[in-house]
């Protein structure tokens, strides 16, 4: 880490910890599946969430939290955490990284609580890491693409895969069928990110970017830029952004601005098929799980087990949640269920069960901290429902 970041670090810590003092309960307090905060070797073994239980991104927490209590259940039925009933202890930050930076020291101040999880969005998670890097609590940001996520320092962890890998993934796909796109993306340090590894990409091999424009995660109305977007005449439009925003750029685009052409765009959850609607047919996206189209015994197992409990196939989100929760246990009962044997066994262990992907086991890469062996899929929107494509 360079001294410029070790600065950025130390003084995001010093303003998380100061900022707490002055924050309301509202919206931080935890909400607790354990009912403990002991931790001297007979009580409940804690994981921390930070996640949007409310908020513009409830519907991601609302499949985080399916695929973490799911997760929960399965550990106490198989014995727990070396004898002790595992729980968790959630906290509402809305993926807002006020919130997140506000609530990290009372995480870190719950010395129950042995590694910590979340949260949706990257900036989000990044402004809490500092503070967990500085107590030596483990931070497992499972669904964080950012490739620069890690950098808060050692004890800053993620299974996901990076941005650089799922943007890659797309452009090189476009690249064997379109020769000139139109791109839009949502104006936070995810989204630019994202898009300058698809541009590198896409010019790599040699897909022209006819028009390009972000636009604002809150936005209502984006038919100033995609009425340029139409008239550049892409083969395809490639949207970098989430959920929802996805869906606005596709019914803007298909209901407002009559464009029919292919649509690369928006996410694996409900809520995008409801918003897009009979628009999201034909939607390709990146990803590293299919429900149906896995071929790794104990993932099928736990889409039956899923769809047992909660009555649908799960998608990425829910799959990401639910490994998390796995390899948190798994380094516990590999070490101690610790603070120092969370990270001892995130930098030792090398079989943790890996349920994305082509499953099997995998490792981290000490170096990025990165899972070593995930790689990401296509998925496509057919009959109101992401299924694995075929390429």
């Amino acid at each position: 880490m360079t001294i410029n970041k070790k600065l950025r670090a130390t003084l995001a810590a010093f303003v998380a910890a100061a900022t707490l003092v002055g924050v309301s309960a509202c919206g931080l307090g935890g909400s607790s599946s354990s009912g403990s905060s002991d931790n001297s070797g007979s009580g409940p073994v804690n994981i921390g969430v930070i996640y949007p239980k409310t908020g513009q991104y409830a519907e991601y927490g609302r499949l985080f939290e399916q695929g973490f209590d799911l997760a929960v259940k399965h550990v106490n039925a198989d014995g727990g955490i070396k004898g002790r009933k595992l729980g968790l202890k959630y906290f509402d930050t809305q993926s807002d990284p006020k919130q997140d930076a506000a609530v990290a020291p009372k995480l870190v101040a719950d010395k129950s609580i042995i590694a910590v999880v979340g949260d949706y969005a990257s900036p989000a998670s990044s402004a809490a890491s500092p503070t967990f890097q500085t107590a030596g609590l483990v931070h497992y940001g499972f669904n964080n693409s950012s490739p620069t996520f890690t950098e808060s320092g050692d004890h800053v962890w993620t299974p996901q895969i990076g941005q650089d890998k799922y943007q890659a993934k797309i452009a090189d796909f476009i690249a064997t069928k379109y020769k000139k796109i139109a791109v839009t993306y949502i104006e936070n340090d995810w989204g630019k990110q994202a898009f300058q590894y698809f541009k590198a990409e896409a010019d790599k091999k040699g897909v022209q970017i006819a028009y390009s424009s972000s636009y604002l995660a809150d936005s209502t109305d984006l038919s100033p830029i995609l009425i340029p977007a139409r008239d550049s005449k892409p083969d395809a439009v490639v949207d970098i952004g989430y959920g929802p925003d996805g869906a606005l750029v596709l019914n803007t685009l298909r209901d407002k601005l009559g464009y029919t052409g292919p649509y690369f765009g928006g996410q694996e959850t409900k809520e995008f098929l409801d918003l897009a609607g009979k628009n999201a047919e034909g939607s390709i996206i990146t990803g590293s799980f299919s429900a149906t189209g896995t071929k790794d015994k104990k993932a099928q197992q736990f889409v039956k087990d899923f769809n047992a409990a909660y009555g649908n196939n799960p998608g990425n989100f829910e799959v990401t949640a639910y490994q998390a929760i796995i390899d948190l246990a798994y380094a516990a009962n590999k070490t101690e269920p610790t603070r120092a044997g969370i990270q001892k066994a995130l930098q030792t262990v090398t079989d943790f069960p890996l349920y994305q992907g082509n499953g099997g086991t995998f490792k981290f890469d000490q170096k990025t901290r990165r899972a070593d062996n995930i790689d990401p899929i296509l998925l496509i929107a057919k009959n109101g429902a992401f299924e694995q494509y075929e390429e």
